[in-house]
């Protein structure tokens, strides 16, 4: 392993931020340039259009406590390659419904495709393959979603205007699939599988030629249930999802609301994006070297002050500071929950461990669009769900500084 250029980990670091990219950036990160298309096309209403995003969370809430089962019981590769080619083809058939019905029918296969291939499946990776630089891989991997959002945003926005919506959910499918071609050729699920070691893995002593490695530390899942420290970090997860997507989720539809043509709001969502990809990597590299515990406070805080911002976003001054503060809000999720769940638990039982944690995390964006939509729908402003969305992650940040008082594992 000394004698390679480049660690086999980060080519399958870069393929899982593809993947990611023509996944979660597409499918799920894209969604809300078809919110206002899609509701005036079948004449539903937001709230109506954001359960399709609730049947999405739904099932992947269902599956995600089992995806450490799948992974022992079936070839990893082949569930998450299938998965993330059975999300894409859902997302095409969208093209073709006709009723919002058939959406949430849809929406519900597509979850299931993105729990397989998502952020799960890529955060496993990272921790098979990673013992040093663990935070920042997995924040470099999971800028794929940000990625792909701040470059298929504006594009999803002008093929509605060009093409349709019908047309714009077709192309974005098949570069969706198109993104997942590096992965089908590198793909391996452990180090071990090809001979070789996680980053890191190595104890400082070494004696001549003879390497001791060491074990994965932490407690299997079934000790796990049983504290109260993984409900509290269970409770984190929600938090910050819900806050997250509750927001992002209504994003094009809101700066258009206050003002902004389409084309911009397609800009000010794509900035968010990059800012979302850019803070994975600032604060996974922040988690390697500051700790967990400060990383956390830190996100938190940030991601409180970039909800509160997204109400100022009407002001043109403020704006782009609204938009840059919120991508850091949106990076937390996918930065923090792994990071504090191996932090807590230890890698031991990891894939098992998060998946159940990944319900929760999926429970967010279940609950919060539809909350959001209804919402505006009463109101006519999402101001009240901002002040909702900024107290959940203030109690986030109690929680979480009380469970991360002491590493574990």
């Amino acid at each position: 392993m000394k004698n390679k250029k480049v660690f086999y980990g980060w080519l399958l670091c870069g393929a899982s931020l593809l993947m990611l990219m023509g996944g979660t950036g597409i499918v799920i990160n894209s969604a809300s340039q078809f919110l206002k298309p899609v509701t005036e096309a079948l004449g539903v209403t937001r709230g109506q259009f954001s359960l399709y995003i609730t049947f999405v969370s739904v099932s992947s809430m269902a599956l995600s406590p089992f995806v450490g089962k799948i992974y022992t019981k079936f070839s990893p590769r082949i569930v998450t390659l299938g998965g993330a080619v059975f999300m894409a083809l859902g997302w095409i058939c969208l093209s073709w419904a006709k009723s919002i019905t058939l959406f949430y029918v849809l929406g519900l296969g597509i979850g299931i495709g993105s729990t397989l291939s998502g952020m799960i499946a890529v955060s496993v990776i990272m921790n098979n393959w990673f013992h040093l630089s663990k935070g920042t891989a997995i924040g470099i991997a999971s800028t794929g979603s940000g990625v792909g959002s701040m470059l298929f945003n504006p594009i999803a926005s002008k093929l509605i205007v060009a093409l349709g919506y019908q047309a714009a959910y077709r192309w974005l499918g098949l570069f969706s699939i198109l993104c997942l071609l590096p992965m089908i050729f590198l793909y391996r699920y452990k180090p071990e599988d090809i001979g070789m070691r996680a980053l890191g893995s190595e104890l400082a002593a070494e004696e001549g030629d003879a390497v001791s490695y060491a074990e994965p530390e932490g407690i299997m899942r079934s000790e796990a249930v049983k504290t109260p420290t993984l409900w509290g970090v269970c409770f984190i997860a929600f938090a910050l999802s819900a806050s997250c997507q509750g927001v992002f989720s209504q994003a094009q539809a809101y700066f258009t609301d206050i003002g902004y043509s389409p084309g911009k709001a397609a800009v000010f969502v794509s900035l968010i994006s990059l800012s979302m990809a850019l803070c994975k990597v600032l604060f996974g590299f922040l988690d390697d070297h500051l700790g967990t515990r400060k990383n956390y406070v830190i996100m938190v805080i940030v991601s409180i002050i970039g909800i509160l911002l997204m109400e100022l976003a009407k002001n043109q001054a403020i704006v782009y500071l609204s938009v840059v503060v919120f991508g850091c809000t949106l990076a937390a999720t996918f930065v923090l929950c792994p990071m504090i769940t191996i932090f807590t638990f230890g890698p031991k039982d990891y894939a098992s461990i998060y998946g159940l944690v990944t319900f929760f995390i999926f429970l967010g964006p279940a609950v919060a669009p539809p909350l959001s939509g209804l919402i505006y729908d009463i109101n006519g402003s999402y101001t009240l769900a901002f002040i909702i969305y900024a107290l959940l992650l203030a109690a986030a940040l109690a929680v979480g500084i009380v469970i991360l008082k002491k590493k574990r594992y």
